[in-house]
């Protein structure tokens, strides 16, 4: 493993890079309340036959902090990567990151090979859509925690217990669902991040200028949660993407919440259809 520092205009953006020089590349791209390291169960899948990259998107992990945080500016970060690795990448991505994705399929950009996006807010600039969504009022509460525990000087137990002790959609706590290296990373994501990320994600803001019955223009695969958990996707917003890419392949994990590959019920599944995505793309 090699940490490097993308730039990005005057913004230096943490990455870090697994795997053989040369072999097929892939981006991982982490959702909002993330940061590089949440791929890590990830790239030990795959680092001995894939050259793995993992970003910090601006105001996460270790980048540095940003004056925009909008879903061109997290495409711009995401850009200076595919251009920082200078070949054909697939992007593997979550949430976020995944709408982040679909932003660069869209155009798209000349290192983009194909895209699989794991439970995306597709349709969250919608006014309509985000409104079902409840997250304004969860993001508000995220973002006020957060500063809060700045302002106190909160330590990295306190972070472990707002990461870990967070109600879980499926039930109980997110600690009795993910792995004690997920919760941390979680916990290091929060303690990292620029609250200020979370002021354009309370409302339509952060993916208004995503338009989300543009077709992509590459391969696509997308894995969504279960329409009774919270997900970003829903049933709805399947027909409708099948609609404008009628190409992709929409799958769904049942009983699997928004942070699919985070959660040790569902990751079997998941990185089964990751497999088998990868190996379907990983030539030419």
């Amino acid at each position: 493993m090699t940490d490097l520092t993308i730039k990005n205009g005057d913004l230096n953006l943490a990455a870090s890079v697994y795997g053989p020089e040369g072999a097929p590349a892939v981006l991982c791209l982490h959702g909002i309340a993330g940061a590089r390291d949440t791929w890590q169960e990830t790239v030990r899948r795959y680092e001995d036959r894939f050259q793995v990259w993992t970003l910090d998107f601006r105001g996460h992990g270790h980048s540095d902090r940003a004056e925009s945080y909008l879903v061109e500016d997290y495409a711009a970060d995401a850009a200076a990567a595919l251009d920082f690795i200078r070949r054909p990448t697939i992007i593997v991505s979550h949430s976020l990151g995944a709408v982040t994705g679909a932003f660069l399929a869209q155009q798209p950009h000349p290192f983009l090979k194909a895209l699989f996006m794991e439970d995306p807010p597709y349709y969250f600039g919608e006014a309509a859509e985000f409104a079902k969504s409840g997250n304004d009022k969860r993001f508000d509460a995220v973002q006020k925690m957060l500063i809060a525990m700045r302002e106190k000087g909160a330590g990295l137990g306190e972070y472990l217990s707002a990461a870990g002790d967070a109600p879980a959609p499926q039930g109980g706590v997110q600690a009795d669902h993910s792995s004690a290296r997920h919760i941390l990373s979680a916990a290091s994501g929060l303690m990292r991040q620029d609250p200020a990320c979370w002021t354009p994600a309370k409302s339509t803001a952060v993916f208004e200028s995503f338009k989300g019955d543009e077709p992509l223009k590459v391969p696509a695969m997308l894995v969504r949660a279960d329409p009774e958990l919270g997900p970003g996707f829903t049933p709805e917003h399947e027909s409708r993407f099948l609609a404008a890419n009628p190409d992709a392949t929409v799958e769904m994990i049942e009983g699997a919440p928004h942070r699919i590959h985070a959660t040790i019920r569902h990751q079997p599944r998941y990185y089964e259809l990751l497999d088998a995505f990868l190996a379907q793309n990983r030539e030419g």
